[in-house]
């Protein structure tokens, strides 16, 4: 996709992306989008992922790896569209180096939508380290799971995939909604048929909310659909928040 391309798809964005050109955007170089004001940064994140390169990819570790927080989500997310598989092990090292949860999120969100290259069993091992990881935040908890049933498959080693597998499901008892809810996304996902019994018990007694999404008990219904062959109903999120 190229710049005309993005301002037809995004045309509220338009105006935008053409301060980003006039500011020199297409001559960009390393360190550039440091040079940007906070909103000018974000925006400039979120160009890149739909047009930039593995250049553009450097320079979105580098944010990701720095200081400047605020960029960090967008980072992430772009990431996740231009990363390649050399850019593996950069995510990796941010994991084993940062303790700020934001920033782990970031890393993990990456890795867990990764287009452009397929995860290895280092990723894998990661994300499941993470999910088993009580002294995680949730939210990053719950961002590996999701990872895990965007990624995990049994063609990877049995003893691999059945490690992730026996995590996802103690998942299922975690003390906060976001991680049990995402572990419900992932037994859903994989079709993890020996958490069915977790599931159905969830489905009758638990009525705690996600924000932005729905109840854990919802989910463990959709993760139960998706068992048996069938389509989970569109949902609409609900407002409350709960763990």
């Amino acid at each position: 996709m190229n710049l005309k391309e993005v301002k037809k798809q995004f045309p509220e964005s338009a105006s935008e992306i053409e301060t980003l050109e006039s500011l020199g955007f297409a001559s960009r170089s390393d360190g550039w989008i440091d040079s940007l004001d906070s909103e000018k940064a974000q925006t400039a994140c979120w160009l890149v992922g739909r047009v930039g390169n593995d250049r553009d990819a450097d320079a979105l570790i580098s944010i990701l790896s720095g200081q400047r927080s605020e960029l960090w989500v967008q980072a992430a997310t772009s990431l996740s569209l231009i990363a390649t598989e050399r850019h593996l092990k950069p995510l990796l090292s941010i994991l084993a180096t940062s303790s700020d949860p934001k920033q782990r999120n970031g890393a993990v969100h990456a890795l867990s939508f990764l287009s452009r290259c397929e995860v290895n069993q280092q990723v894998i091992t990661t994300l499941t380290e993470i999910a088993a990881n009580n002294s995680e935040a949730a939210s990053v908890r719950a961002q590996a799971l999701e990872g895990l049933g965007n990624k995990l498959s049994q063609e990877f080693p049995h003893n691999l995939y059945q490690r992730a597998v026996s995590i996802i499901i103690q998942a299922l008892d975690a003390p906060e909604a976001e991680v049990r809810f995402w572990a419900c996304f992932a037994v859903g996902a994989i079709k993890i048929r020996e958490a069915l019994p977790k599931l159905q018990v969830l489905v009758q007694t638990d009525s705690m909310t996600v924000a932005g999404w729905w109840s854990v008990g919802e989910e463990a219904e959709d993760a139960i659909t998706l068992m048996n062959g069938g389509e989970p109903p569109l949902r609409r999120p609900h407002n409350s928040h709960t763990t």
